[in-house]
């Protein structure tokens, strides 16, 4: 005998699988939404980016507040439990975390226990002074300015027994060394110093040791181009602020040392500029007046100390200095310098440069 109906599968209790997929659906779809009204998933549209700050050995009872407050979960007391259960209660880590509205919570407990937090990448150009820099990580909010300021003016002895080419009684000028960097947002002062300071000991520190003859390699003694190592790192942060050009690094070394070896004052404008409190594109006559030790228009020989951190290029041309016989250059209108052996060639270079700039001038009116 014929069945009349359409054929469906059935289970041993008579239910047919299309009834169980919708049964399965619709459980889903409750669960779903109560987990939502337990605060598993934070209410609010998803795919926000959010940041959390979370202060230094906070408890997880007000981190689950922090998380409610910024709308990342939706129930303080879930969220504690479901730290409980995971064995993680004691390894959730403080710093500056950024969540994705809509991460769940079990993403959101993984994240904090494991410290990843947010980082921030800072370039550190060539050139700046302490000041600079601390200012720099301040504005990226990787240190406090403040603090920066005082490790670097009087670096505490740990500091010093830690990195012991930092001379006592200097500051760390000149030992920050310009790089790219990747910081934790908020790491501190301290960490921020001692991580450029490592650098600067696996670069410049590495090179100068280098440089240094076998046997010889105390602070004071001197290095093939004549120098110690400290005065080596003085010379290379005046030849970063004067050379603009990358091939004239050692050409103004040279420059410098052969001043240095006639007893003739460098006469650098960056070491006055380092005295002034704020930079200035042409000096005046005043300035070069200034009584200072880094003045060196008054003062023979080095500055006392650098007057920026160099780069690698810049002690390297302080290292190996091009052999001339120059004494004088000038700086032309496009970064380059014009060299010249005697005083009149000088003059004569700067009568030259400053004629071309006036014309220039004139033509752009």
């Amino acid at each position: 005998m014929a069945e009349t109906g359409t054929n469906k599968p059935r289970n041993r209790h008579g239910v047919s699988a299309a009834v169980l997929v919708l049964a399965t659906v619709a459980l889903v779809a409750m669960g779903l939404a109560l987990l939502g009204a337990s605060g598993w998933f934070a209410p609010g549209p998803r795919g926000e980016r959010v940041i959390v700050s979370i202060p230094d050995r906070t408890p997880a009872s007000q981190i689950a507040a922090i998380l409610q407050r910024d709308g990342l979960i939706g129930s303080k007391r879930l969220f504690r439990l479901a730290v409980r259960a995971s064995g993680k209660a004691s390894s959730l880590k403080s710093g500056q975390y950024e969540f994705v509205r809509g991460d769940s919570m079990v993403s959101i407990i993984e994240r904090i226990s494991s410290g990843k937090v947010m980082t921030i990448k800072v370039t550190v150009p060539e050139g700046l002074t302490s000041r600079q820099v601390a200012r720099l990580m301040g504005d990226r909010g990787v240190a406090a300015e403040e603090e920066m300021l005082a490790l670097a003016d009087d670096p505490p002895e740990q500091l010093r027994a830690d990195f012991p080419f930092i001379c006592k009684g200097v500051s760390l000028e000149g030992y920050l060394f310009p790089d790219t960097y990747e910081f934790a947002s908020g790491v501190g002062a301290m960490k921020v110093v001692q991580t450029m300071l490592r650098r600067y000991e696996n670069t410049v520190q590495a090179a100068l040791g280098a440089a240094a003859d076998a046997g010889s390699s105390a602070p004071d003694a001197k290095l093939p181009n004549g120098l110690t190592q400290r005065e080596t790192l003085i010379l290379a942060s005046i030849v970063e602020r004067e050379a603009r050009v990358e091939s004239e690094r050692p050409i103004v070394a040279g420059v410098f040392l052969n001043r240095l070896k006639r007893s003739m004052p460098l006469q650098s404008c960056a070491t006055v500029q380092y005295i002034l409190p704020v930079s200035k594109e042409h000096l005046l006559n005043e300035d070069l007046a200034i009584e200072s030790p880094y003045n060196t228009y008054l003062v023979t020989g080095l500055p006392p100390g650098p007057i920026c951190n160099p780069g690698l290029a810049s002690v390297r041309a302080a290292l190996d200095p091009e052999p001339v016989d120059y004494l004088y250059f000038v700086a032309s209108n496009d970064g380059s310098h014009v060299f010249s052996r005697t005083y009149n060639d000088h003059l004569q270079a700067k009568a030259r440069i400053e004629r071309q700039a006036k014309l220039g001038r004139q033509a752009g009116r």
